[in-house]
């Protein structure tokens, strides 16, 4: 019996992951996907300000407080499963916005692990094993060995959302690092408004070059998002980079060995 409900509790948990959040803008007949640390914030923001009208009439063209924003967003939220994703696309445009897999996690690391730290804030991956002292070349080793199945959405692979059997279930996706052009594309297709002011940023930026990472750390984070990294367009810019660190710890290597110059 004990058994038999562990597994039940199991599949119930499992079921509940894999399913997708949508948010709903009726009027506009469209619907966007989150992906966590991808402009996710300032799109869910938008949406909530826009609904803001219709949940809660009284507060409409007014800031809204944390907890009015969890109100609207509950009320334009859906959680659907695969099957369900098909046939919201059939009635509303789905769109998502995606980002480079490794920085990526680098806005992740920022987020969950040095600012909650520096504020004194919960750790809220303790679960996982993570401390607020890691350095990002421990955190992505670690990440690493996170199964997508077992990982917090926060980086959780991003097809996961977006793709399954390797086919897309959305009519949009657009990249972070060219938001402007590709909300101006959307917003075209769509009537949706630019999102006033600027995104939240982490400061994790675009830039794979300044990340604090070494070789084999980055061949083992980029193969843990293979998937994200081919399904989602940044196979050329990631060769490119390790391309690029290989030479630079080859050169690096070469110094070492040559000792100090007198």
């Amino acid at each position: 019996m004990i058994s038999k409900y562990i597994r039940r509790k199991a599949n119930q948990w499992q079921n509940l992951r894999n399913r997708r959040r949508v948010l709903i803008i009726e009027d506009l007949r469209v619907g966007y996907i989150p992906i966590y640390k991808a402009a996710s914030t300032s799109l869910r923001n938008l949406f909530c300000r826009r609904q803001a009208k219709h949940i809660l009439p009284n507060r409409a063209g007014r800031k809204l407080s944390v907890d009015e924003k969890r109100q609207v967003e509950n009320g334009i939220r859906k959680s659907v499963s695969v099957r369900q994703t098909r046939r919201l696309r059939r009635r509303y445009f789905l769109f998502a916005f995606v980002r480079n897999p490794v920085t990526r996690l680098y806005s992740c690391y920022l987020d969950k692990v040095v600012r909650a730290g520096r504020h004194g804030k919960q750790n809220s991956m303790q679960r996982y094993g993570i401390r607020h002292d890691m350095n990002f070349e421990n955190f992505a080793r670690h990440i690493a060995r996170i199964p997508d199945q077992d990982s917090d959405r926060h980086f959780r692979s991003q097809h996961f959302q977006i793709y399954h059997q390797g086919r897309c279930l959305v009519d949009f996706v657009g990249n972070f690092e060219n938001m402007d052009a590709h909300w101006q594309i959307l917003s075209e297709k769509t009537g949706l408004e630019k999102p006033p002011g600027s995104y939240r940023h982490t400061g994790a930026g675009n830039r794979l070059k300044r990340l604090p990472l070494g070789l084999e750390t980055a061949k083992l984070i980029c193969r843990r998002y293979s998937k994200d990294i081919d399904l989602l367009g940044y196979r050329q810019e990631i060769d490119q980079w390790l391309s690029w660190k290989a030479k630079q710890e080859s050169k690096e290597n070469e110094i070492d060995k040559a000792g100090p110059m007198h």
